[in-house]
């Protein structure tokens, strides 16, 4: 008799302690989600605090997610976009300005070590009569391009864009890269990324000494 009392009890204890740990387990539940929901309403409480500035803030964050997108560059094939932007030195350039001739699209900065090692070398064939055109699209201020202009002498005419709305538009935000252009304004070989690519869009102009220069001779077998 003793021992079924006792088994009673035990079972009793059991089942009182599993229904208090339940009971704990549901409480500290109702105290998370209202923590949760809580810490949900102070943050709120922050954004709108903020005001515009923090929505506009969290509105180019969500657009530069939005142009990350597409980086591998236009194809080619595609159409060209047209632009008109300011050109350093004064005026205005358009791309349309250049239907029916070729032209390199250049995208470029100034505080771009590459690009400023590579411009020489486009301005020598530029220089020579290369019968692609060329057109540099930079970034930064005016003062900065031109200052860069001077010291590497160079001749092609150089634009600005604000900041990569045009870089945006064909596909790549890099620096330096070209676009080939032909005449019907249509891109005409996929995007050149480095000098040495570039610079093969662009092959220098062969005078006539060039064709009577005599060739390597070959080893005899």
């Amino acid at each position: 008799m003793v021992v079924i009392i006792l088994c009673g009890v035990v079972a009793a204890s059991a089942a009182f302690t599993g229904w208090l740990a339940y009971q704990l387990l549901a409480q500290n539940g109702r105290i998370l989600a209202r923590l949760e929901a809580l810490e949900d309403l102070v943050q709120s409480g922050r954004r709108a605090d903020a005001g515009p500035a923090a929505a506009a803030d969290e509105g180019r964050q969500e657009s530069l997610k939005r142009s990350q997108l597409l980086r591998d560059g236009l194809p080619a094939g595609a159409a060209a976009p047209d632009f008109r932007l300011p050109r350093v030195g004064g005026g205005e350039l358009s791309l349309s300005q250049y239907r029916g001739r070729r032209v390199l699209l250049l995208f470029s900065d100034p505080k771009c070590g590459p690009c400023n090692a590579l411009l020489p070398d486009v301005q020598r064939r530029y220089a020579a009569g290369s019968e692609v055109d060329v057109v540099m699209v930079s970034r930064g201020d005016h003062a900065a391009n031109a200052s860069k202009i001077a010291e590497l002498r160079v001749t092609f005419p150089v634009v600005l864009q604000r900041q990569w709305e045009i870089s945006k538009l064909y596909g790549m935000f890099a620096t330096p890269i070209a676009f080939l252009v032909d005449e019907q304004g249509t891109i005409a070989a996929p995007v050149a990324v480095g000098a040495q690519r570039i610079l093969g869009l662009m092959p220098e102009k062969r005078t006539l000494g060039d064709w009577f220069k005599p060739r390597p001779r070959t080893a005899q077998a």
